[in-house]
Order: C-alpha cells, then sequence, then structure tokens
C-alpha cells in the first residue's frame, strides 16, 4: 500500500504538521488559530478538563484529505503544575482515535472561537512569568527530551537521591 493511502494516516501528514511540531508535539498559539480558521478544520470538541499536569482546555479537531481522515486534540491555555507555568503561547497536541465518539459531534466555528476566548479571557488575570523552582526546571528539561509521563516517571524514581538538587527542588 502506498504511503498516500495508508489506513491510518499520521496527523502530521493530514495536517501538515512542520517537522519540528511533529518532533515536539506542540505548535504555536499563531499556529493553532490557523488550524481553526483553516476550512478544512472541524471542530469537534472545546472543553475544559484537567489532567495530573493540570488544568487545560481541550479542543478537538479533525481534517479529511482524499477520504483519509485524521483527529488530534490540542491542550493549551492552561497552568502545568510540574513545569509551573502556563500554557497560554503554545498547544501541545496529540492523536485520537478515528472512532472517537467525539468525532459524531461537530461545532460551528464560530462557537469555538468564543469558547476559546471565553478560557482566555477566564485565565488572563491568573497568568503570570513567575520563576520557575529548580524541580520544575529539571522536569522540563526532561519532559522535553521524553515527554511529560516519562518525566513524571523519572523525577519519582529520583526520590530520596536526589539530595544533589538545590533546596528549593521540592
Amino acid at each position: 500500500m502506498s504511503p498516500e493511502r495508508r489506513l491510518n494516516p499520521k496527523p502530521g501528514e493530514i495536517f501538515e504538521f512542520t517537522k519540528r511540531e511533529q518532533l515536539n508535539y506542540r505548535v504555536s498559539d499563531a499556529r493553532f488559530r490557523a488550524f481553526i480558521d483553516d476550512e478544512q478544520t472541524r471542530v469537534h470538541s472545546v472543553q475544559a478538563d484537567s489532567n495530573i499536569y493540570g488544568e487545560f482546555l481541550f479542543v478537538t479537531v479533525s481534517r479529511t484529505v482524499s477520504d483519509q481522515t485524521a483527529s488530534v486534540s490540542f491542550l493549551g491555555l492552561g497552568y502545568h503544575d510540574y513545569r509551573e507555568r502556563w500554557f497560554t503561547e503554545e498547544w501541545v497536541w496529540y492523536e485520537n482515535h478515528p472512532a472517537s465518539s467525539v468525532l459524531r459531534q461537530t461545532l460551528d466555528k464560530d462557537e469555538a472561537k468564543a469558547l476559546i476566548q471565553k478560557r482566555r479571557d477566564q485565565i488572563h488575570p491568573y497568568v503570570t512569568d513567575a520563576q520557575q523552582s529548580a524541580r520544575a526546571k529539571l522536569f522540563e528539561t526532561i519532559a522535553d527530551f521524553t515527554d511529560d509521563d516519562a518525566a513524571y516517571s523519572e523525577l519519582g524514581d529520583l526520590g530520596e537521591f536526589a539530595d544533589w538538587l538545590p533546596d528549593d527542588f521540592d
């Protein structure tokens, strides 16, 4: 089967993510907005929710090219507890299963943009450029080399062996 007709196309191909966006699983806020504005993009869900890293806005979108559909969710506009910083200028993306029930619904683009703006307005009073602790800097470094889940595990594995870290590590 040719790469053009894969049964499960990679989101990077359908969404035309750059190599850096594919490698880092991140897009800038401007690029995220361009995806939402693009006529090929369908918005399925815009919802504030939380995971073990913090509370974020999750935006699920899809695109279909040549009868092949890819779906991704973006998360942003939230505070990452372990990185100790706000995600307002970047969005993390991850692939969704193409048979997800979320994909059965579609939001009007204007409604989706209004929900995204509402979240921006909601968090605006809290967004700061606070200094990260040594632990948060270490987490971010490890996460940037691996991913957040791996960084979380690695920091947990350090446990009491981390006495070489600065006092503000905990």
